[in-house]
């Protein structure tokens, strides 16, 4: 049996992460006009579209049921998940082994009519989720590593118990290829995880630091406990438009308290135009690296 950080929290027995969530309705309008024609989570990278690294996560990490949200314009990214296309149709090859795997899934199409945001698309999920904990992890942010990205929240989740995030630390110039979001104040927690304290709201100028400068930043989303959808309703009672999750992070914060993994690979922002094109190199040299073996 599992069990929560006893010191803490008592003896209790944990649910599994069986769902996850992929929120995918956004306009793409940071990597426009790539995106014009053809949906953000489609634009290869290494020879397969973002979000298959995303899907192909949870999968390894044995999440079966997924619930992902779409605009009503984007039938291209329904298609090429339910595998309803052959090349040329899209800009690279059939994966005839990804789909054998995604055969084994339950997946679920949740429509989001408007642009409202992140904590708006995860609340269509509500009533899929029920009281279970959750994974959430964004389509643009890619982690390339020997673990995947959900199996390292999952390991700490299994730990702990409690709402989390993944986070990286960048400097220097990489911090360009970054979105200006979710900066963290953090206490120690343990040898991979930290307590945050504080995460910064969403700005438009570019995020920067000096060369020698190291920030530690939110990063992919999280595994979260069936309270976020409380949260998400009151967290900006007052907001027009897009719904951010940083105040849901931030009522979390006040709460129970968020804990944040410290993620081991390397981190890109494919939702950022320099972000995308370093992972698209980034991705292309491994490719060129398997391939030479």
């Amino acid at each position: 049996m599992i069990k929560v950080g006893a010191s803490e929290r008592g003896a209790t027995q944990l649910q599994h992460i069986t769902k996850a969530v992929i929120p995918a309705a956004g306009l793409g309008t940071r990597l426009a006009p790539l995106t014009r024609y053809m949906p953000k989570e489609l634009l290869p990278v290494g020879g397969k579209p973002m979000i298959q690294y995303t899907i192909e996560s949870y999968m390894d990490s044995g999440i079966s049921n997924l619930y992902i949200v779409v605009s009503p314009e984007k039938a291209s990214l329904r298609n090429f998940i339910t595998g309803d296309w052959s090349p040329p149709y899209l800009p690279f090859r059939r994966n005839n082994r990804f789909y054998d795997k995604v055969a084994h899934c339950n997946i679920t199409f949740l429509v989001q009519e408007k642009p409202n945001g992140v904590a708006n698309a995860v609340a269509l999920a509500r009533d899929f989720i029920g009281n279970e904990p959750f994974a959430c992890i964004m389509p643009d942010c890619l982690l390339f590593g020997q673990v995947p990205f959900a199996q390292q929240l999952i390991d700490v989740y299994e730990n702990y118990g409690r709402n989390l995030i993944g986070t990286t630390l960048i400097s220097g110039n990489d911090t360009r290829r970054f979105g200006n979001v979710g900066l963290l104040e953090t206490e120690p927690f343990d040898e991979r995880t930290i307590s945050i304290t504080s995460l910064s709201p969403k700005k438009d100028n570019p995020l920067c630091a000096d060369r020698e400068q190291k920030l530690l930043k939110g990063f992919g989303g999280g595994i979260y406990l069936p309270e976020y959808f409380n949260l998400a309703a009151p967290a900006c009672p007052n907001t027009k438009g897009e719904v951010d999750d940083v105040p849901i992070h931030h009522a979390m914060i006040n709460n129970d308290g968020l804990l944040g993994v410290i993620l081991k690979g390397a981190a890109f922002d494919a939702g950022h135009p320099l972000g995308f094109r370093a992972a698209v190199h980034f991705a292309g040299r491994r490719l060129i690296s398997s391939d030479a073996l």
